[in-house]
């Protein structure tokens, strides 16, 4: 894991949002996020993160505070329109918040995750495809995302949904 002074290293990846976006069809089982879901979001998170570069070594119950931190705009507006997860059968198995986070100038994908066992579905591919359009459906016309160094994943996802690396760290 690349580290600094014992931090994780991000760097920044942005998108430029189309002019004339079309809505588009969410599939069924995608809904927008729910604030009452912050209890299930951050279990989700805690799963999703452990053992991986982006596991900072937080509890279960860090990671419901950080989903209310971003639900609550602690980490700029929360932009419900925007936010969206993936439910199947009662159960959460993605999700994608985003925030108009003003330190960045303009809305940020705050976090994408996905449970252990539907990762390589899809779901973070269609929640961050259908965040973009919804924030360029809102009239925004960029935003950006903090990916930790080394998160080849991430890396590839927001290089395939049309973001583009600073090539910072």
């Amino acid at each position: 894991m690349s580290q600094e002074a014992g931090r994780r290293t991000a760097r920044l990846w942005r998108r430029i949002l189309p002019s004339h976006p079309s809505p588009g069809q969410a599939p069924p089982d995608m809904r927008e996020v729910d604030r009452r879901d912050a209890e299930i979001l951050g279990t989700l998170l805690f799963e999703a993160f452990r053992g991986t570069i982006d596991d900072a070594g937080q509890s279960e119950m860090q990671y419901v505070q950080k989903v209310e931190a971003i639900l609550d705009g602690r980490y700029g507006d929360w932009v419900c329109a925007a936010s969206w997860n993936f439910v199947d059968y009662g159960t959460l198995r993605s999700v994608c918040l985003v925030s108009d986070y003003k330190p960045y100038g303009c809305p940020v994908i705050a976090v994408v995750a996905t449970a252990p066992e539907y990762k390589l579905s899809g779901d973070a591919n269609t929640l961050l495809d259908a965040a973009v359009r919804s924030l360029a459906v809102l009239g925004y016309s960029d935003c950006c995302a903090m990916v930790t160094v080394g998160n080849r994943a991430s890396d590839r996802l927001f290089s395939s949904c049309g973001f583009v690396s600073d090539g910072h760290s």
